[in-house]
C-alpha cells in the first residue's frame, strides 16, 4: 500500500463539514492503487449497512462512490448496484442526494458496457423506488451514449405499465415516465396515454401535456438536453461534482419561528431539538423539501444530517 493511502482514507472517514479538496488530489493521482481500497470502503458498507450508519458522522463511502463513478471504475459496479439495492429506504440514509443526482450517471460510467445489473436493479419490487427511478434514468442515459438501442429501452420502459411492477401506493410509474420523457417517445404513447388513464402515472413528475411539448421540440433536441445533463453529473474536474455541495457550506441561520399566544407549542417528537413549532402547523420536513433554515436548499442536502442527531 502507498503510504499516503491511510491518511487519505481517514480523512474521507468522517464528515466534519470540509470538502477534503488536498485529499482528493491525493486519490485522484493514486487511482490504480487507491481504487481496491475504496471498493472496499463500499463492500464493508454493504456487509453491515446499520452498523455503518451507527459510526460517527461516517462520510467515506460517498467519496468513495463518486470516486469510483469518476474512475468509471467496472470492479466497483455490483458493489454499488447491491448497495443500491437495500430495502427500504436504507440506500437514501446511506448516500442522500447522490441517489437522485448522480446514481444514475455512476451506474453507467461503471458498467463497462453492461446493462444487465442496472436492469435487474430497475426491475426489483424490493428495491426504493428512487433507486430503480436512477437505474432507468442511467438506461436513457447509456441510448444517448450510445451503449444501447433506444428502442430497447423504449420497449422495455413501455413493459413496466401494467400495475404489477410496484405497490399501488409507489410513484413508481411517475418517475418512470420522467424517464421516458428524457427519450421523447413518440411511440410510446399509447401506453403512456393508457397508463394517465389508469392512473398509474399521476403527472406528479411529468403531465402529459409536457409528453406533448417534447414531441414537439424533437428528438435531436431532447438528445442533447440529456447529453448536457451527463456532463453535469459526470464533469471532467472531480472538484466540480463535489466541492459545491451544501453541506461543505454553512448555511444561513434563520430566526425561529414566531409562537403566537394562546397556541400550544408542538410537543412532537420528530421536531429538531432547538426549534418549536406550532401544534397547528406541524408536518414532518420531506427530504425532498426546501430546508427549514431558509437556504433554498433541500433539506436533505442542507441540515438533515445534523438533524438526524437530534431525533
Amino acid at each position: 500500500m502507498n503510504e499516503k493511502i491511510p491518511s487519505i482514507l481517514a480523512a474521507f472517514e468522517t464528515f466534519d463539514g470540509t470538502y477534503k479538496r488536498d485529499e482528493v488530489d491525493a486519490a485522484l493521482a493514486l487511482q490504480d492503487e487507491i481504487t481496491p481500497y475504496l471498493i472496499d470502503v463500499l463492500k464493508s458498507v454493504l456487509a453491515d449497512p446499520v452498523a455503518y450508519l451507527d459510526k460517527p458522522d461516517p462520510f467515506g463511502h460517498v467519496y468513495a462512490i463518486e470516486l469510483l463513478g469518476h474512475f468509471r471504475e467496472v470492479r466497483a459496479h455490483d458493489v454499488i448496484v447491491d448497495l443500491t439495492s437495500l430495502p427500504d429506504e436504507m440506500p437514501y440514509d446511506l448516500f442522500g442526494d447522490t441517489i437522485t443526482e448522480d446514481l444514475p450517471a455512476i451506474l453507467l460510467a461503471t458498467c463497462g458496457g453492461s446493462i444487465v445489473r442496472i436492469k435487474e436493479l430497475l426491475l426489483n419490487r424490493e428495491a426504493d423506488e428512487y433507486c430503480r427511478s436512477a437505474a432507468a434514468h442511467a438506461l436513457v442515459y447509456a441510448t444517448v451514449e450510445g451503449v444501447v438501442p433506444r428502442q430497447e429501452i423504449l420497449d422495455l420502459f413501455g413493459s413496466l405499465f401494467t400495475g404489477n411492477e410496484a405497490s399501488s401506493d409507489s410513484g413508481f410509474w411517475d418517475l418512470l415516465a420522467g424517464s421516458a420523457y428524457d427519450l421523447c417517445p413518440g411511440e410510446l404513447m399509447p401506453v403512456i396515454e393508457k397508463a394517465f388513464a389508469d392512473g398509474l402515472i399521476t403527472g406528479d413528475v411529468v403531465g402529459l401535456e409536457s409528453f406533448a411539448r417534447v414531441l414537439q421540440r424533437g428528438r435531436d433536441r431532447a438528445r442533447k438536453e440529456t447529453k448536457d445533463e451527463i456532463k453535469r453529473h459526470m464533469p471532467d474536474d472531480f472538484h466540480d461534482r463535489m466541492s459545491w455541495w451544501a453541506c461543505f457550506r454553512p448555511a444561513p441561520k434563520a430566526p425561529r419561528p414566531p409562537v403566537s399566544r394562546g397556541k400550544k407549542r408542538s410537543t412532537r417528537t420528530d421536531v429538531p431539538a432547538g426549534r418549536t413549532l406550532l401544534s397547528q402547523t406541524v408536518r414532518k420536513l420531506g427530504r425532498n423539501d426546501p430546508c427549514w433554515c431558509g437556504s433554498g436548499i433541500k433539506y436533505k442536502r442542507c441540515h438533515w444530517r445534523e438533524d438526524r442527531k437530534t431525533r
